[in-house]
């Protein structure tokens, strides 16, 4: 059995409920999934650091999850020990280093250094691959969160399948609301952690590019009974339970999964 706590449960720009970052805990052992700009602080509210993350696995490379891996990394590599594994999608590990880290990481007193140099492996995650931490499988699943002029960018959630007799749950990560893509997984898993906007509770004014409280609450009772909402705004929050919903998750909250 593994734990899942999410040390931030906020959006990019939140000020209050950290970014959305979670840790898995299995046989002594920690995945950190994303870390973002904010992720020294969320950790260490949960009395941890870089030195007690085992692996990372990593969503996609926008800054609320992937801003603090500078940190992570130097932090780790000049310090003794094993560094972490590193889990990412091969189509994310190319624009992770060369767009996002390589400014800041790249080099140190004139040694050049790679993605790889800050992580035991690197995994590199090939289509409809998945990969294995503690007791459960982790299958990578593409969600729609935005597009780059004429493409849809890379970004992936995850289904959780515990060894045993225990069900599967499924984290959005980042994601619009497609429920004809996402459904199958809805349904075949215990516990659902979905992305939710809360900007502008009306439903008049979203993003877009993640899904918000007005269009979750259209899916059907069955759904919503089972799924945790995360990665919500500052302000004013809707009372989830009362639209059927199992709940909002509050920062530092945890689930056997």
């Amino acid at each position: 059995m593994a734990k899942l706590t999410f040390l931030g449960v906020g959006g990019a720009f939140t000020m209050k409920h950290w970014q959305s970052n979670m840790l898995i805990e299995s046989h002594g052992k920690r995945l950190l999934i994303d870390c973002g700009g904010d992720c020294r602080f969320s950790l260490a509210e949960q009395g941890l650091s870089a030195k007690d993350i085992d692996a990372v696995y990593i969503s996609h490379c926008h800054a609320d999850h992937i801003g603090g891996l500078e940190w992570l990394g130097f932090s780790r590599y000049f310090s003794p020990g094993p560094k972490p594994d590193l889990y990412i999608n091969e189509r994310l590990s190319d624009t992770l280093w060369h767009n996002s880290l390589k400014g800041g990481m790249a080099s140190h007193q004139g040694i050049l250094l790679t993605l790889d140099s800050f992580f035991s492996t690197v995994h590199r995650i090939g289509r409809n691959e998945h990969f294995e931490f503690g007791d459960s499988t982790y299958q990578p699943i593409q969600t729609i969160h935005y597009m780059d002029g004429y493409e849809i960018v890379p970004s992936y959630g995850l289904l959780i399948d515990p060894l045993g007799p225990r069900q599967e749950c499924f984290l959005t990560t980042d994601t619009q609301f497609c429920p004809n893509l996402l459904m199958d997984f809805y349904q075949r898993s215990r516990l659902v952690f979905q992305d939710c906007e809360t900007y502008d509770l009306t439903g008049k004014i979203k993003s877009g590019v993640h899904a918000h409280y007005t269009e979750l609450k259209t899916l059907p009772p069955e759904i919503r009974a089972k799924t945790w909402l995360y990665h919500y705004n500052d302000g004013p929050l809707p009372d989830a339970k009362a639209d059927g919903f199992a709940g909002l998750i509050a920062k530092g909250q945890s689930f056997e999964i």
